[in-house]
């Protein structure tokens, strides 16, 4: 006995025990992980035919609030392997910022959506809060100037006010152009707007998109999570900017706030509670000038009357002159 339990490197009672036993030790049966109903399988199999992007996360939020499903996300996320097998990604890497520092915001381009009677292009401005990842999004159908500077204003009063700087992209509604050192020129309006908000505007590097990563993986979420998500809802019958923008924020606080954020490791909504503290809430005159339904109200511009009369009389001079003075 000795012998063998040196040799197998086990102890010599463990050894004894098992040549004195009758025969072969006998495991009982481990529990099985709890498998999908064909009622739950059946409700996968369908949303993925109507949106195959749609996240491990969101699936498994259906299948518990309507499916009562008790199992854990890593027995569910076993089982939707084999419907769906996971896509490798590489891993990104992402600069962090102090609480109250960095919003970022970007256009994410949805496609045709019923809006009143018609079909018509939909575009989302998102915007997202560096620290605590809270997001923002407010919908348009155009995305000149004046819509983007409007619907930002509005995703800032929605996340509870602006941090110290805002990081866009070089879009034409932020920036007029480049210096020949390559940096950018930013737009007047946005200048002024920035300057009555209290934020230093700020434009990413050209060709270094991730430079604005986190609110391109929010553009990310918006196009495969939300957009799942909405399959799954009720419409209204002649759906508005404002119903797309009030479901937007149903789903803002639905699912993301309840999310672990993997980088920060904190839930959204409990980072984003202690973030709000340390922003700069929207003036009112400036929400003030926005329309209800979305577009921004006309300012007054104040005009000299003298003016309005440049061009209305005009003084012929004779070429003779005109020769003279070169």
């Amino acid at each position: 006995l000795s012998a063998l339990a040196r040799e197998f490197g086990l102890n010599r009672r463990t050894v004894k025990r098992e040549v004195e036993a009758e025969g072969p030790r006998r495991y009982a049966q481990r529990a099985k992980p709890r498998a999908l109903s064909e009622a739950q399988v059946a409700h996968v199999e369908r949303r993925l035919t109507v949106c195959p992007s749609i996240r491990g996360t969101d699936l498994f939020g259906e299948l518990q609030r309507d499916y009562a499903f008790a199992g854990s996300y890593a027995t569910f996320q076993r089982q939707l392997r084999q419907i769906r097998p996971a896509a490798v990604r590489d891993p990104e890497v992402r600069f962090e910022t102090a609480p109250g520092v960095q919003t970022q915001a970007d256009w994410a381009h949805l496609g045709l959506f019923p809006l009143g009677d018609e079909m018509a292009e939909l575009h989302a401005m998102v915007a997202i809060l560096g620290c605590s990842r809270a997001p923002a999004v407010r919908f348009a159908t155009d995305c000149t100037r004046r819509t983007s500077l409007e619907r930002l204003v509005t995703c800032l009063d929605d996340l509870g006010g602006a941090t110290h700087e805002m990081l866009t992209d070089r879009d034409t509604a932020f920036c007029v152009g480049s210096t020949g050192d390559g940096r950018a020129i930013l737009a007047p309006e946005w200048v002024d707007l920035a300057g009555v908000l209290g934020v230093v505007p700020k434009a990413c590097r050209p060709y270094r998109a991730k430079t604005k990563g986190k609110v391109e993986r929010m553009v990310r979420e918006v196009k495969e999570s939300f957009l799942a998500w909405l399959s799954g809802q009720r419409l209204p019958l002649r759906p508005t900017l404002a119903d797309y923008d009030e479901l937007a924020r149903r789903w803002i606080v639905e699912v993301v706030l309840h999310r672990r954020h993997r980088t920060t490791r904190r839930v959204v909504g409990e980072a984003w509670a202690d973030e709000r503290a340390l922003l700069t809430p929207i003036p009112a005159r400036v929400l003030a000038g926005l329309a209800g339904d979305g577009d921004a109200a006309p300012h007054a511009v104040v005009v000299d009357l003298t003016q309005r009369l440049l061009g209305e009389h005009v003084e012929v001079r004779s070429l003779d002159e005109y020769e003279a003075a070169l």
